[in-house]
């Protein structure tokens, strides 16, 4: 099954098992986006890859029906961690929110500054909380 429609991906730097989210719109010729966020996928035989415009990391996992799951990075040494993807709608979906869940950076691994909030804590509507 390709992948299209929304989607919640949960993600965490560092694999802490605390994960922010963000719900993505993916589209049949390979882009997506959502909160404020936008790259490209790819998917062959159940293994998806997502790149983002906005920022360096790069994310890579299998998806089975409506879940995925991988690992993410952005291959400079400085970031890696785990994500897992709910199709929403699915059992076990939880409500979407774009929030960072005191994250080192945002779902397109960038960082923010020193004293700042994280870029990726925008509320629903793409404004900075």
């Amino acid at each position: 099954m390709a992948i299209s429609g929304t989607w919640v991906l949960h993600y965490s730097w560092g694999c802490t098992g605390n994960y922010g989210r963000t719900s993505f719109d993916f589209r049949a010729e390979g882009t997506f986006s959502g909160g404020g966020f936008s790259g490209s996928w790819r998917q062959l035989d159940g293994t998806l890859l997502l790149r983002f415009a906005d920022g360096p990391a790069q994310y890579g996992g299998t998806v089975t029906g409506r879940v995925g799951t991988g690992a993410m990075s952005t291959f400079d040494g400085s970031l890696n961690g785990c994500w897992y993807l709910i199709e929403q709608g699915a059992a076990g979906s939880a409500e979407p929110s774009d929030r960072g869940a005191d994250q080192p950076a945002d779902v397109a691994g960038r960082r923010a500054e020193p004293g700042e909030a994280a870029p990726a804590e925008l509320d629903a509507a793409g404004n900075r909380i």
